[in-house]
């Protein structure tokens, strides 16, 4: 992986290019003009969460307190000194810990494929089955889909989230499965009527 590093002196233009790039490490100073590292660290907060960010500041008695670096969510803060070894640890610990980040993402993304071809396998099993229904008794065709509509129409009229809409909507295509199961004798028997 190539390492690229851009050096930008006006915080306002850092908060531009973070908008604009994307970036996986930020190493901050806190005194800067015209807005202070953690005023820089809140408008990037806003529109970039996943941005590990290391705060450094050579005044010590001007550092930002502890809660407002744990509310902006700064992995790393460091004073500014002539030796360097700190701030080296820190920076290495911030790429190893952006390494493992961007394995973990890309197992999830391998895992959400994974979920999204065994949800459509499901969801065609479901389709089969369904004109196997639909095949025993062609009075009802149509019905599981217009139940299926119809459940999602008053689920979100009820504000029901998506996932719950989902579950509704695959419920309401599978809800007459079980008349795979039933014989066509019973199925298809002819109504009685009744007459007074």
């Amino acid at each position: 992986m190539d390492t690229i590093l851009h050096g930008v002196t006006d915080p306002l233009e850092a908060i531009e290019k973070v908008k604009t790039e994307h970036f996986d490490l930020m190493i901050l100073d806190f005194i800067m003009t015209p807005i202070h590292g953690d005023q820089v660290v809140e408008e990037i907060r806003k529109f970039n969460k996943e941005l590990y960010i290391l705060l450094l500041t050579g005044h010590k008695d001007l550092a930002p307190p502890l809660e407002t670096i744990r509310r902006l969510d700064i992995q790393g803060y460091c004073e500014k000194s002539d030796r360097f070894d700190q701030l080296l640890l820190l920076i290495e610990s911030a790429v190893k810990a952006i390494n493992q980040m961007n394995v973990i993402k890309d197992i999830n993304d391998e895992l959400k494929d994974a979920k999204t071809q065994l949800e459509q396998a499901y969801l065609d099993s479901v389709e089969t089955l369904r004109y196997t229904v639909e095949a025993k008794d062609p009075y009802t065709r149509g019905h599981s889909d217009r139940v299926s509509e119809y459940s999602v129409l008053i689920g979100k009229y009820l504000g029901l989230n998506e996932e719950d809409l989902h579950t509704l909507k695959v419920g309401g295509l599978f809800h007459d499965i079980g008349k795979i199961g039933i014989p066509d004798s019973i199925l298809l028997k002819p109504r009685k009527t009744y007459t007074r």
